[in-house]
């Protein structure tokens, strides 16, 4: 963990008081608090998301670009 990522920010949320129950005992049951497991979820949803539309990007086509010889053309009519 760099230094900038153990910067913490102090937020508030609204859950339901059913998730906040078992948020608690979670955090109870394994010794760490409600914010480190929030974080830890948060982290790996994003991560999910993050591959998920990686994965996405990567099966894009993009037909309607140049090709590399057409780029030199381009390049030296700019010139």
């Amino acid at each position: 963990m760099t230094h900038a990522s153990s910067v913490k920010r102090k937020i508030s949320i609204t859950i339901l008081p059913s998730l906040d129950d078992l948020l608690a005992l979670y955090s109870s049951n394994s010794g760490e608090s409600k914010s480190s497991l929030i974080e830890k979820a948060l982290s790996e949803f994003i991560k999910e998301k993050l591959d998920k539309d990686s994965r996405a990007l990567s099966k894009l086509n993009f037909d309607d670009l140049p090709s590399e010889d057409d780029w030199i053309m381009l390049q030296s009519e700019i010139a």
